[in-house]
């Protein structure tokens, strides 16, 4: 069976999924091979996804032309075998690096240091301040040292435990987007502790439903979204700023009002969740997860720019978006075509969509071209 591309407009119930399905937060919505319900459609529109990949059965009768075949992009591309190898020896030569070594053994002391101290919250209900500052002083250094910092990470191997690792990232980004925006230096820490502390909720919650590969029923989902709460009572007595505790309650509110748990909206969301829950999402989708591969951080912007506008703080987002795609400039990446150049100019309202220099000097524009796009990079 061919797999296509189909707009949310054209699906219709019983057509076969080709691809797993998530939201922008990296939650799983519907599995692979799965056949459309009522449900599952409704499901698609809540969570504004704009296309997803079926599969084109025999007894399929209407007309595809207008579809992407993926199969036949697929087959214009390099042989799998060289992608795989060129792409190996890339990561190969990066991760063998002296710096590379470095900051990964810097990280993963610095994960160890999270979880103890986020344990040791939840165990004894007390914060020590003089812990929680050590551990966000070698966040902020980290984000102000590193020139390769957002190559690293994506090059980072998947923590035994995606929680803490993943709240060591969050205050790593919500530190360098506050600094982005141009906040204050007393502001750029506070958000540092909220990113460190935003999922603190999740050590109290059932940790196989956290980590299950499949998918959630409605009651583990539901049980999974008490964390927020969890969370802010976890810090509820605890001498830190107001900011700090609204943004572990509020980090997955949405501007349309769409999300947990209090549904608020717009300016009754603290700006320090706004911030938490872009890097919050951005982690998500660009690290390993028990229930999808890592996706490229171009593909993720795309899908920002895409789904994200309306329901993320546009003007906090469009900062965000541009920032992170101008720290791969000069960067080499292979299209969805199979060609090969480096990233020369970023544009200002769509960042996913960049000039690209070809081998051999030709120069493209992404944003004029809407089928071509980056892959991976070199």
């Amino acid at each position: 069976m061919k797999r296509i591309i189909i707009d949310n407009q054209k699906i219709s119930e019983g057509m076969l999924v080709a691809k797993d399905v998530f939201s922008m937060d990296g939650t799983l919505l519907i599995p692979a091979k799965t056949r459309l319900t009522a449900n599952h459609i409704v499901k698609i529109n809540v969570y504004n996804i704009s296309r997803i990949d079926i599969f084109v059965e025999d007894d399929y009768k209407e007309d595809q032309s207008e579809y992407r075949d993926i199969e036949a992009e697929d087959a214009a591309l390099l042989p799998k075998d060289k992608a795989i190898y060129i792409n190996d020896k890339r990561d190969r030569l990066l991760t063998e690096t002296k710096e590379f070594i470095e900051f990964n053994m810097k990280y993963e002391s610095q994960v160890n240091k999270v979880e103890d101290e986020l344990r040791s919250i939840v165990l004894s209900g007390d914060i020590e301040p003089e812990s929680l500052n050590s551990i966000v002083n070698d966040i902020m250094e980290t984000s102000s040292t590193q020139n390769q910092l957002f190559s690293y990470m994506c090059r980072l191997k998947n923590a035994d435990d995606i929680t803490f690792a993943h709240s060591m990232n969050v205050s790593l980004l919500s530190s360098i987007l506050g600094k982005w925006l141009g906040l204050s230096v007393v502001t750029v820490r506070e958000l540092a502790i909220a990113g460190l502390l935003h999922d603190i909720g999740k050590v109290r919650v059932n940790q196989s439903i956290l980590n299950k590969k499949e998918k959630l029923t409605d009651e583990e989902f539901n049980h999974l979204k008490q964390h927020t709460t969890l969370g802010y009572e976890l810090v509820a007595a605890a001498d830190l700023p107001l900011g700090i505790k609204h943004a572990i309650l509020m980090h997955h509110e949405k501007m349309n009002g769409a999300g947990y748990p209090l549904g608020l909206s717009w300016d009754r969301i603290h700006d320090y969740a706004k911030i938490v829950s872009i890097v919050d999402i951005y982690d998500a989708m660009t690290a390993e997860r028990p229930y999808h591969k890592r996706f490229h951080p171009f593909h993720v912007i795309k899908m920002f720019e895409e789904e994200c506008y309306g329901i993320l703080d546009t003007k906090i987002l469009y900062v965000f978006l541009e920032r992170i795609a101008h720290n791969f400039l000069d960067d080499k990446v292979r299209l969805n075509n199979g060609a090969e150049g480096k990233i020369i100019f970023i544009h200002h309202r769509t960042p996913s969509k960049p000039i690209i220099q070809l081998k051999g000097g030709r120069i493209i524009d992404l944003l004029n071209i809407p089928d071509l796009a980056i892959e991976e990079f070199l």
